[in-house]
């Protein structure tokens, strides 16, 4: 039985933390979500020449999830299909305009369109307004779902319900596109309790490990022009797609799906910082790894100067039956609840941190406040600190109204034992870098962080014999360390633009990998900000040559095979565009088509 589903995204009421009005724009830019179609007179840059004839094409304000990169007045157009995918590939090969796949634009890396860009001599590619189908092949032998590469995560999981099948884990925000998840290497979060056993069908890995075919535009040399070609996942070539960076324009995906698995997410707001991070040889029975063995996937945002040390912390285990005290709910977003905020209020309040960075402390406070005053709720209509339901109710929780913020992270893999070490080595020297920089009356970190763990891209996972590791993968394993068989995330949320934050982002990165060097392997969370320096060009991320000319070419080539490495995949990314059409000025430093 199949399942065809086209429905937008929906939309769910939710509390307001603060309320107000809409902020005005200056009257030289586009608004915001204000279109200008191709032909109209009231484009603020020339209109790409000769465009495909009945492909949409209109004039919009780029704006990223942490709305720092701001770019008013970029081409956009919104295909119906592959096939107008190539008409505007070709076009753009022959016209000098680059072009930039979008679902959702939900990130912070440059790797959609660099902040600071004119605008001319590109096109975004909108693959959301059309391109969202979703088949759900619920009667093959491996259950799979069939998308196109703008349906949004939380679709697939809503349609998979249909069939009682879903994704153990994904992302935290559901309106993303699956094929932004795949080339950005986007995960959520599930790692095995004692004794848990892995459904078929599910991995501990990220979504990329989750793919059985790619479909992608590739240049044909014979034909002269670019052309769809599908990759299985027994292909050596799918390897580098599993985790393109959007190097490559992908239209449509096949994943691999697994039985609907009810959940249990447990909050708590009475553990400290100290007492969860702690080293091993102070370990109690709350600290990271032994919550991680007893609940399984283990979750902690964590405000610092606040007071009492404490974390939000929260556990997601497998659970067949509705315990006593849980509620049951029956749609996601339920920890949205309480901390939404509109885009100008967080532009609003972003400002005020920047200006007056000493409010950080108090700030802080009140945030943790909150936490702790939605969590005491223990009314069985509306708590949120025991829920009982589907992944698909209970792994998405960040929605549109979330703050936001701009983050750094990074990866580091380890073996599960070295896990509470890693951790506690961590917290030891943030805290003595805010400290640092404390004793100066100076805030360049605001918060909060989130510190998850789970499984690496094991192949065995995935239902196909023959599967290709996700070449770029963040959490892909490494053939010389078979004991490191776990990441760990630290994502390091704050307020965009924070005076001397690239410094400090720079310092702990710097850290991180002098730190680890003996026990474990750093990888950067692709999606958000790396390659610091303390003085680069917009907050300091990406501008570290040596890091991404030199150390990441080496993290994913040293030790893995000649045939599925880092100069491989830069090699099969200029074959399938050798013209540069899907590409820009930091995927160019990447992955330099001279190598």
């Amino acid at each position: 039985m199949k399942a065809e589903n086209n429905s937008q995204q929906t939309e769910f009421s939710r509390r307001k933390f603060l309320g107000g009005a809409a902020a005005t724009a200056a009257a030289t830019t586009l608004l915001p979500g204000c279109k200008f179609v191709a032909g109209s007179g009231s484009n603020t840059i020339p209109e790409p020449p000769e465009f495909p004839e009945g492909v949409e094409l209109y004039q919009q304000t780029f704006i990223n999830w942490a709305r720092e990169t701001k770019i008013s007045g970029v081409w956009f157009c919104s295909p119906r299909d592959g096939e107008e995918v190539l008409a505007v590939a070709n076009w753009a090969k022959d016209h000098g305009y680059r072009l930039r796949p979008m679902g959702s634009a939900h990130g912070f890396a440059p790797t959609l369109i660099p902040r600071g860009h004119s605008g001319e001599n590109v096109v975004i590619v909108n693959t959301h307004d059309y391109m969202t189908d979703i088949v759900v092949n619920a009667d093959d032998e491996v259950k799979s779902a069939s998308c196109g590469a703008g349906a949004y995560i939380e679709d697939i999981c809503a349609e998979l319900e249909k069939f009682d099948l879903g994704l153990y884990h994904t992302t935290a925000p559901g309106g993303v596109s699956i094929a932004g998840v795949l080339a950005m290497n986007a995960h959520g979060a599930a790692i095995p309790k004692i004794g848990e056993t892995l459904q078929p069908g599910h991995s501990w890995g990220t979504l990329s490990n989750l793919v059985l075919e790619i479909t992608a535009v590739a240049w044909n040399e014979q034909a002269g022009e670019y052309q769809l070609k599908t990759y299985q996942r027994t292909d050596p070539e799918i390897g580098p797609l599993l985790t393109s960076l959007a190097r490559a324009f992908i239209t449509h995906v096949k994943i691999q799906v697994g039985p609907n698995l009810k959940i249990r997410l447990q909050s708590r707001v009475d553990l400290t910082a100290a007492e969860v991070l702690a080293m091993p040889e102070n370990e109690t029975a709350n600290s990271f790894s032994n919550l991680s063995d007893q609940y399984g996937t283990v979750d902690i945002i964590y405000y610092p100067f606040n007071p009492d040390n404490l974390v939000w912390l929260k556990t997601w285990t497998v659970t067949p039956e509705k315990p006593d005290h849980a509620r049951e709910v029956f749609e996601p977003y339920q920890l949205s609840e309480g901390v939404s905020m509109p885009a100008w209020q967080a532009d609003m309040l972003g400002s005020t941190l920047r200006t007056f960075p000493r409010i950080v402390p108090q700030f802080n406070k009140t945030s943790v406040d909150s936490l702790v005053d939605m969590m005491s709720n223990e009314d069985p209509e509306s708590l949120i600190n025991d829920l009982w339901g589907s992944a698909y109710t209970n792994t998405l929780y960040v929605q549109p109204m979330t703050p936001r913020l701009t983050v750094a992270a990074w990866g580091v893999v380890v073996a599960r034992e070295n896990l509470q070490r890693a951790l506690a080595e961590w917290y030891v020297f943030f805290t003595e870098l805010l400290a640092d920089y404390q004793s100066r009356h100076e805030y360049p970190y605001v918060g909060p962080v989130e510190i998850r763990a789970q499984g690496l891209e094991y192949t065995d996972e995935v239902l196909i014999p023959g599967a290709i590791e996700p070449t770029l993968s963040g959490a892909r394993p490494h053939p010389d360390h078979p004991e490191k068989n776990i990441i760990i995330w630290f994502a390091i949320n704050n307020n965009p633009d924070q005076p001397l934050a690239a410094e400090f982002n720079t310092r702990l990165e710097q850290w991180f990998y002098s730190n680890y060097a003996g026990y474990g392997l750093v990888r950067p969370e692709w999606t958000k900000s790396y390659a610091y320096t303390a003085d680069g060009q917009f907050g300091g991320a990406w501008t570290n040559d040596e890091i991404l000319t030199e150390v990441y070419p080496s993290t994913w080539t040293d030790g893995y095979p000649e045939d599925n490495n880092w100069h491989t995949a830069v090699a099969q990314f200029n074959a399938m565009d050798p013209h540069g059409v899907f590409s820009n000025s930091h995927l160019d430093k990447l992955f330099p088509s001279d190598s």
